[in-house]
């Protein structure tokens, strides 16, 4: 009994311990690809909205199609993994081809287990989701999850095609977003060092949202109350579903604020909703907010690890200041943070 809580503490640092390394492997991958293209990668890129149209039509084709890659993709090369990169035909989506919803060819691709994108504290329920396996019977929805997550800033510009609730359009591209609200990825983002004005080392690329975290309800009644996974190939952008029975899953990106419509892209930014880390409680509620899905969170004690941009990894305690933390997220806000490490 005495010796019980020293293993159980020495265990919870060792799983701390690889989650960090995990972290810091991605933070060499992300300056190789910035020595290679004087950017950072894309945290999604983003097709013409019905250019093609999406197989299948609809708005819910749309949106499951409307991004074709996640940065995730493009950083298989820089972590051991070119050979799943070597197999993707990136003239097709991340789901099927452009106009074929029954060509499954980069299911299995993304389906792919990267121990890279895996914290060892997160509790998986699987590691297979969705597709034409896992037991979960054929879905659009296939891939394996990461635990880390793209950070989009204080805002993550949830406007839609054809929503007609901004009167100055929609914002689809990075560099068309409210630059004090920012963060270093986006649709179609090209942010290179230069461009992070608040300091390499005040602002963060990547923070944990690990999976099995939370449990949702879904919008109504008719879901079951099922764990969340963010999958590392998921592109549909602002978009969260359910894979058979079992799993919700949303795109691996997360923010710390969200403006949100009606207030458009471009409002002031201490108009909105703070995303806080770890939010609670962890049991979503039947909504169809879901805002729970974008924040990041970790299953460690009391905060999270983030990636750094100059490639350094902090834990930053959970209960940080929300507008520091807010800081933290932006590339170019000229905010104060203070010393937080």
């Amino acid at each position: 009994a005495l010796v019980l809580p020293a293993v159980q503490q020495a265990r919870a640092r060792a799983r701390s311990l690889q989650c960090l390394n995990n972290l810091k492997q991605l933070g060499v991958a992300f300056h190789n690809y910035h020595s290679l293209f004087d950017t950072f990668p894309p945290g999604f890129i983003r097709q013409v909205d019905g250019d093609p149209p999406p197989p299948g039509g609809g708005a819910d084709a749309l949106l499951r199609y409307r991004g074709h890659w996640t940065g995730f993709h493009m950083l298989l090369p820089h972590i051991g993994q070119g050979n799943v990169y070597e197999r993707y035909d990136f003239n097709q989506t991340w789901l099927s081809s452009l106009t074929d919803e029954n060509d499954h060819s980069s299911w299995p691709l993304n389906q792919t287990i990267i121990s890279t994108f895996i914290c060892p504290s997160a509790t998986h329920a699987t590691l297979t989701i969705g597709g034409d396996s896992g037991g979960q019977g054929s879905h659009w929805m296939a891939g394996s999850p990461t635990d880390y997550s793209f950070s989009h800033g204080a805002d993550s510009i949830r406007a839609l095609p054809g929503d007609a609730a901004c009167p100055d359009g929609i914002l689809h591209n990075w560099r068309e977003w409210p630059r004090l609200t920012r963060g270093a990825f986006g649709y179609n983002s090209d942010c290179r060092i230069r461009d992070i004005k608040d300091g390499a080392s005040s602002t963060f690329l990547l923070g944990e949202k690990s999976g099995g975290r939370l449990t949702y309800g879904g919008t109504d009644a008719s879901f079951p109350t099922v764990g969340v996974e963010y999958p590392w190939a998921m592109a549909a952008v602002m978009y969260f579903a359910q894979t058979g029975n079992s799993t919700w899953v949303a795109g691996p990106f997360a923010v710390t604020h969200d403006i949100r419509l009606p207030n458009c892209p471009g409002t002031k930014k201490d108009v909105g909703i703070p995303h806080p880390m770890n939010p609670h409680p962890i049991s979503v509620p039947r909504t169809s907010d879901g805002r729970e899905l974008y924040s990041f969170q970790s299953m460690h004690s009391g905060g999270a690890f983030f990636l750094m941009a100059d490639g350094s990894v902090h834990f930053l305690n959970e209960s940080i200041d929300q507008k520091v933390y807010e800081a933290l997220s932006t590339i170019s806000g000229n905010e104060s943070v203070g010393d937080v490490f």
